[in-house]
C-alpha cells in the first residue's frame, strides 16, 4: 500500500504545480474554457492514476497513457543519473506467469529471425509471438531450469540450462551429447555454426556444426534430410577447481566474451580467465574483482564486467586494459547481466537497483520499480535483451518487461499552457528548431534540450515559420511579419497599409522558383522582395472571400498554389491565376496544407485529406481536419506522409499501387499529448532514422518511427482440409467440387501491438487481374465462390508506422468439375436404346426370318452331308458288291478251270520259265480273292450290316490285332454290353461314322503308340449319350505336337465326329497312355434318322 500511495503524492504535487490555477473573477470567456478543459484533464488522470494503482502493467495495447507534465528521460548533468520519471504506459509491457509464462523467473531472452521472442525461465523454455506465450514441451527438449539462449547467424537458437545444452533448427531440438549433466550458465557465438558455452562444471564447450548427409539406408523425408553432427571440444582438458574455501568444488563459469580473438571468462572466485590455445590463464589486474557475473563487448570494441558488489558500490567496470579495468561512476550494485545496444551504449542489469543504460560509459537512464511506476515489476532484473527493433527486454524475477526507447515522447515547452499551443514548426538551415505558438516563438539549440522564448515577437499568435532564398527566417504571426538574419533578434516587415481591416495576419509562407510568397489572412497573397510586400492576387476588385487565404504551396510545374478559406484553390504561375474545375469539390472548406509529392499534390483540408493528380482529386481520408501535411524523411516511394489532424490525432498514410490508402492513427493511447495535432515536422536522427516533432496544443512530442519491417507468416489455409504453410511454396490445389478458401495470416513486430497491424490481402486470377483486394485490421481472408482456374494470393502485413512486410505469395488453383462421363454415358445409352427399341423391333422380325432360314438351310446342309457320306458308302457297297459278285466269281472260275488242266507230257519245261503247277496258280488265286475280299469288307463291313454296332467294333478291334506287324502287337480288352444295340437307335448312316472313327484311332494306335495294351469300351445310359472309349498303355499322346506333324488322322476323325455332332477328346493317363473318348449327345442317341 505503501508503494500505492505514491504516486498519489506525486500527483498532489503536481496539482500544487504552476499549470493549474483556479479561475478568479473576471477572466475572459476563453480563459474560462480553457480551465474547464484543465478540470476535465485533472479528473482524467485521477481516474487513470487511480486504475494504475490497482491494476497490474499488462503487454497490451489498451494500457491508458498517462500525460506527462515533465519531460522524458534526458541526459543528467550529475554523474550519477537522478531516477529517470515515470514513462508512458504505452512504452512498456509485461508478459508474466498470468499470459502463461512456465515460470516469473527469466534468466535469458532471445529472438530467431522469424521475429519470435524466446524466454529461458526457471519452469523451462518459452516462445512468444506478439499474441500469446507458449510453454515448450517437444521431443529432445531437456525439461528443468533453462539458464542461457544464444540465436547463431544462421538463425539456430542454442539453449543451455541444468542438464547440458541443445540447438533448435529447423523445428527440432538436437541435444548435444557432450554436455549432458553440465549445468551451462553462458552461451556465445563467435562465428556461423559454432557456439562457445560456460557451464558450472570447471569447464568450456567449443561447439562446431558439421553437416553430414543422410544415410543410404534413408526411407522416410525425415531421414533423407541433412543431419548434422556435432563436434565438441572441452576446454580445458581437465574441470578447473574453485578457489572459494567456503565453496570448493569444480569452478563455476558465468559468462563469456570474446576480445581480439582472445577468448575470456568471467568466474567466481578467481576472477576474469583468458584462454589462448585451449589454456586457461588468470587475468591478475589491478583492481581485480574474483566474482564475475556477465561480460560484454561494445560496439567501440570495449570488454564491460558486471562483477559482485555492495548494495551501492559500482559493479561495472571497463575491461578494455584487462590489467587496468576502469570503474564505472555509478552506483549499480550487484551486476547480473550486460548486453549491447542499437549503437555505442549497453544495457545494464543489477540485483537490486534494477535496469541502467550507459551511454560512452557513463550513465543515462536508471529504471526502477519506483521510477517507473511498477512498469518495470521489479527492481531484481536477471537479464536484458536488445531486439533487432531496439526494443528493451528486461527478465526479472517477477517476468519480462519490454520498454520501447522510441515510443512518443511528451514535452512542454513551457510552464504557460497557451505557450504549449503549437501551432508551427520548423527547422532552421543551420540545425535550429523553432516553434510557433499561442504566445509567441521558442527557439531550441541543436545542443541545448531546454525551449528558449524569443521575445522578439512577443506573445503573438505565430502561424507560419519558413526561410527565404537568402536563408533568412521569416516569421508569420497574427500581428505582422518578422524576419531575421540570424536566430534570435527578429525585425517587423511592415505592410503596404498598416489599416488592413482584417489586421496582417499572416498564414502561410511559401518559396517557389526563388520568390517568396505570403499568404495574409483578409487580403490576399503578397511577394515578398528585402523588406517589401506586394501584393500579387487577388485583384482590389475581388470577393472578399479570395483574400481569406488560408495556406501557399507549390506544384510539380514550379507554380504557387493558393488555397482558402472557403473560395477553393488556385493557381498562379507568376503572370495570372486560374483555378481547376476538377478541385470544385473543395469549395466551401478551409485548406490549411498544400504539399507536393512528384507529379502530385496533397491538400489537407478541414473535411479530410486529399490527393490532386493531373486531372483527378481523390478522397484519401475523409472526414477528418487534416491541418498538416508532411513528407517522411525516409520517404522511400511517393504517397506517403504524416497527417496532423484536430481531434483525430496524427495519421500515417501511404497509397499502395496494389491496395490503395493505408492509414494508421496514433493518438493518446501511442503517447500523444493530445488529439489535437496542429502540426508534424519530420526529421533524422542521429543514426540517420527518421524522427518526428509533434506540436499539439498540450506541447511537443518526439517520435521515432520504426523501420525493421515485420515478420508475415500463414497461421492457418482452410479449404475442406487445412493445409499445413510449408505447402504453400508448392501451392495449392482444390479439388472439385472444393471452390472457396480461408488464409488467415499474423505478423510478429516489437513495437506493434496486434490489433494495430494493417493486413493487406489481393487474389489475381491467371492473367494478373485482381479478383479480390482487401485492406483491413481483419487478419483473415475470405475466398470463396472461386470459378475453375488458376489463382496467386498475395498477402502484406503493415505496421503502425505503416512499414510493410515481404509479401507472402502463392499460387492456388481450382479444379474444373470433371466430365460427366457417367450422366452423358447414360444419357448415350438411353438414346441408343430407343434407337435401339425401334431399330431392333424392325431387325428382329428380319432376323427371325433369317434365322428361320438359316435353320433350315443348315438342316439342309446337314442333310446334304450326310446324304453324301451316305451315298459315299452305297457307292462302296456298290464297288465291293461289284468286286465279290463279279470279280471274285471270276477269280472262282479261273481257280476251277486251273483245277481242270491235264499235266503236260513234256517233262523238260521251257527254257528260261519257272516251272510251274496248278496247286501254285491257285495258291496266287486264293490270295488276290483274300485281298479283294478284305478291300470289300474296308469298303463295306459286312459286321455292321449284319451283326450290328458293337459287334462291328470288336470286329475291327480284332482285324486291327491281326493285322498289325510284329513290332506292334498288342493285347486287346473288348467292353460293351450285350444289348447295347438294343439301346441304341442309331441310323446306319451315323453307326457307319463311328465304325470309321474307331478305325482311324486304332490304326493310330497301332502306328504310333507302340502299346501292349489296348481297351475299348462302347456303352450307353438309359436316355443318355453313346460313349466310346479307347485305352492304351502306349508312349501318350500330345494334341499340340500332332498339329505340327503332317498327319491326317486326328483331322478325319474331327471331320467326322462334326458330321454327326460328335465330341472327341484325347487324354493322358495317369499311368502312362492315352485315352480317347467319342460322346454322342442324347438327342442323336435316341433320334431317328431318315
Amino acid at each position: 500500500m505503501a508503494r500505492r500511495g505514491k504516486p498519489l503524492k506525486r500527483f498532489e504535487r503536481t496539482l500544487r504545480g504552476p499549470m493549474f490555477t483556479w479561475l478568479t473573477p473576471g477572466e475572459n470567456e476563453s480563459a474560462t474554457s480553457r480551465r474547464l478543459a484543465t478540470c476535465r484533464s485533472l479528473l482524467t488522470i485521477l481516474s487513470l492514476l487511480s486504475a494504475f494503482c490497482l491494476l497490474p502493467s499488462a503487454f497490451s495495447q489498451s494500457d491508458t497513457p498517462l500525460p506527462q507534465a515533465q519531460p522524458s528521460p534526458t541526459l543528467a548533468p550529475s554523474p550519477s543519473p537522478s531516477p529517470t520519471p515515470p514513462p508512458n504506459l504505452h512504452q512498456w509491457g509485461a508478459v508474466t506467469l498470468f499470459h502463461g509464462l512456465p515460470s516469473d523467473r527469466v534468466h535469458a531472452i532471445a529472438q530467431t529471425p522469424d521475429g519470435l521472442m524466446w524466454f529461458a525461465t526457471d519452469g523451462g523454455l518459452a516462445k512468444y509471438d506478439g499474441r500469446r506465450t507458449q510453454a515448450i514441451s517437444a521431443e529432445g527438449l531437456t525439461t528443468g531450469r533453462v539458464l542461457a539462449l544464444k540465436v547463431d547467424d544462421d538463425g539456430a537458437l542454442w539453449i543451455g540450462g541444468e542438464s547440458g545444452a541443445m540447438r533448435f533448427a529447423n523445428g527440432k531440438f538436437e541435444p548435444i551429447k557432450e554436455t549432458n549433466g553440465s549445468v551451462i550458465t553462458a552461451i556465445i557465438s563467435p562465428q556461423k555454426g559454432r557456439a562457445v558455452m560456460a557451464s558450472e562444471n570447471g569447464v568450456i564447450f567449443d561447439c562446431q556444426i558439421k553437416p553430414e548427409g543422410p544415410s543410404r539406408f534413408a526411407v522416410t523425408e525425415a531421414e533423407k534430410s541433412t543431419v548434422v553432427a556435432f563436434a565438441v571440444t572441452m576446454i580445458p582438458s581437465q574441470p578447473m577447481q574453485s578457489a572459494d574455501k567456503d565453496h570448493p568444488g569444480l569452478l563455476k563459469l558465468t559468462s563469456l566474451a570474446f576480445l581480439h580473438d582472445t577468448l575470456y571468462a568471467g568466474t567466481q572466485s578467481r576472477g576474469l580467465i583468458s584462454i589462448e590455445n585451449g589454456e586457461p590463464k588468470e587475468v591478475i589486474s589491478k583492481p581485480r574483482s574474483y566474482f564475475i557475473n556477465a561480460l560484454e563487448t561494445d560496439a567501440r570494441g570495449h570488454l564491460w564486467a558486471g562483477v559482485r558488489a555492495r548494495a551501492d558500490d559500482s559493479a561495472l567496470f571497463d575491461q578494455s586494459d584487462p590489467l587496468k579495468p576502469a570503474k564505472a561512476n555509478a552506483s549499480t550494485g550487484s551486476v547480473t547481466a550486460i548486453a549491447r545496444g542499437a549503437g555505442e551504449d549497453i544495457w545494464v542489469a543489477t540485483d537490486g537497483h534494477a535496469a541502467f543504460h550507459f551511454q560512452n560509459g557513463k550513465p543515462i537512464e536508471h529504471f526502477t520499480f519506483e521510477g517507473t511506476g511498477g512498469a518495470l515489476r521489479s527492481d531484481h532484473v536477471l537479464a536484458i535483451f536488445v531486439d533487432r527493433e531496439e526494443v528493451v527486454w528486461f527478465g526479472t524475477d517477477k517476468g519480462v518487461c519490454r520498454y520501447d526507447p522510441h515510443a512518443m515522447r511528451a514535452e512542454n515547452i513551457s510552464s504557460d499552457t497557451s505557450a504549449n499551443y503549437v501551432r508551427a514548426l520548423f527547422r532552421t538551415s543551420r540545425g535550429g528548431l523553432l516553434a510557433g505558438t499561442n504566445s509567441g516563438l521558442f527557439a531550441q539549440g541543436t545542443t541545448a534540450k531546454a525551449w528558449q522564448s524569443l521575445s522578439d515577437v512577443g506573445r503573438r499568435i505565430v502561424y507560419a515559420i519558413g526561410e527565404d532564398r537568402n536563408n533568412r527566417i521569416l516569421i508569420g504571426t497574427a500581428a505582422g511579419l518578422f524576419a531575421s538574419d540570424g536566430e534570435v533578434a527578429f525585425v517587423r516587415i511592415k505592410p503596404p497599409d498598416e489599416r488592413l481591416p482584417q489586421g496582417d495576419s499572416i498564414r502561410a509562407i511559401a518559396n517557389v522558383n526563388g520568390a517568396t510568397y505570403i499568404a495574409t489572412y483578409g487580403y490576399g497573397v503578397e511577394k515578398l522582395e528585402g523588406s517589401r510586400r506586394t501584393l500579387v492576387w487577388p485583384e482590389d476588385a475581388a470577393d472578399v472571400h479570395l483574400r481569406e487565404v488560408t495556406s501557399l504551396g507549390a506544384d510539380a510545374s514550379s507554380r504557387l498554389v493558393i488555397g482558402t478559406a472557403g473560395a477553393g484553390i488556385f493557381f498562379f504561375d507568376g503572370r495570372q491565376t486560374r483555378s481547376d474545375s476538377s478541385l470544385d469539390k473543395l469549395k466551401g472548406q478551409a485548406i490549411w496544407s498544400i504539399v507536393a509529392d512528384g507529379s502530385d499534390t496533397w491538400l489537407g483540408t478541414e473535411k479530410g485529406l486529399y490527393l490532386f493528380q493531373p486531372g483527378q482529386l481523390k478522397e484519401i481520408v475523409p472526414g477528418v481536419n487534416a491541418r498538416s501535411v508532411a513528407i517522411g524523411s525516409n520517404n522511400n516511394h511517393a504517397h506517403q506522409v504524416w497527417c496532423a489532424t484536430v481531434g483525430n490525432g496524427l495519421l500515417r498514410v501511404t497509397v499502395d499501387e496494389r491496395f490503395g490508402p493505408a492509414i494508421s492513427r496514433m493518438d493518446v493511447e501511442q503517447g500523444l499529448p493530445s488529439q489535437r495535432v496542429f502540426v508534424v515536422l519530420p526529421g533524422r536522427g542521429s543514426d540517420g532514422s527518421e524522427s518526428l516533432l509533434i506540436g499539439t496544443n498540450r506541447g511537443v512530442a518526439r517520435y521515432e518511427p520504426g523501420r525493421i519491417a515485420p515478420t508475415l507468416y500463414a497461421t492457418r489455409i482452410i479449404s475442406k482440409r487445412v493445409h499445413q504453410p510449408t505447402e504453400l511454396a508448392l501451392g495449392l490445389d482444390l479439388d472439385y467440387p472444393q471452390n472457396s478458401l480461408l488464409l488467415e495470416a499474423a505478423a510478429t513486430s516489437s513495437r506493434t501491438f496486434p490489433e494495430q497491424f494493417l493486413y493487406a490481402f489481393a487474389l489475381y486470377d491467371a492473367a494478373g487481374h485482381a479478383i479480390k483486394q482487401r485492406l483491413s485490421h481483419d487478419s483473415q481472408f475470405p475466398m470463396e465462390g472461386l470459378k475453375p482456374g488458376k489463382y496467386r494470393v498475395v498477402a502484406r502485413a503493415f505496421t503502425k508506422d505503416l512499414v510493410g512486410s515481404d509479401p507472402l505469395s502463392f499460387e492456388l488453383s481450382v479444379a474444373r468439375a470433371p466430365f460427366p462421363w457417367t450422366t452423358t454415358a447414360l444419357a448415350i445409352l438411353l438414346l441408343l436404346a430407343l434407337i435401339a427399341l425401334g431399330w431392333g423391333y424392325a431387325q428382329n422380325r428380319r432376323i427371325h426370318r433369317a434365322s428361320a432360314e438359316l435353320a433350315s438351310a443348315n438342316r439342309e446342309l446337314a442333310d446334304a452331308r450326310l446324304q453324301l457320306a451316305n451315298e459315299t458308302e452305297a457307292e462302296r457297297r456298290r464297288i465291293a458288291r461289284d468286286l465279290h459278285d463279279q470279280t471274285l466269281a471270276d477269280l472262282r472260275n479261273l481257280a476251277l478251270l486251273v483245277d481242270r488242266l491235264p499235266p503236260s507230257g513234256d517233262s523238260r519245261p521251257p527254257l528260261n520259265r519257272t516251272p510251274s503247277a496248278p496247286s501254285a496258280l491257285r495258291h496266287e488265286i486264293e490270295s488276290i480273292s483274300h485281298e479283294v475280299r478284305r478291300i470289300c469288307e474296308d469298303l463295306s463291313p459286312s459286321a455292321l450290316e449284319n451283326v450290328g454296332l458293337s459287334a462291328a467294333l470288336q470286329f475291327a478291334l480284332a482285324h486291327a490285332v491281326e493285322h498289325a506287324t510284329p513290332e506292334c502287337k498288342f493285347d486287346s480288352e473288348f467292353v460293351c454290353e450285350d444289348s447295347l444295340d438294343e439301346k441304341l437307335n442309331l441310323p446306319q448312316s451315323t453307326q457307319i461314322q463311328i465304325y470309321r472313327i474307331a478305325q482311324e484311332a486304332l490304326s493310330n494306335i497301332c502306328r504310333h503308340a507302340n502299346a501292349n495294351h489296348v481297351k475299348m469300351t462302347a456303352a450307353v445310359n438309359d436316355n443318355g449319350p453313346f460313349e466310346l472309349t479307347i485305352e492304351d498303355d502306349g508312349r501318350g499322346f500330345d494334341e499340340h505336337e500332332v498339329k505340327k506333324k503332317a498327319g491326317r488322322g486326328v483331322a478325319n476323325i474331327r471331320a467326322r465326329a462334326s458330321m454327326i455332332d460328335a465330341e472327341v477328346d484325347w487324354q493322358k493317363r495317369a499311368g502312362g497312355g492315352t485315352s480317347f473318348s467319342l460322346r454322342l449327345p442324347n438327342e442323336r442317341s435316341v433320334s431317328r434318322h431318315n
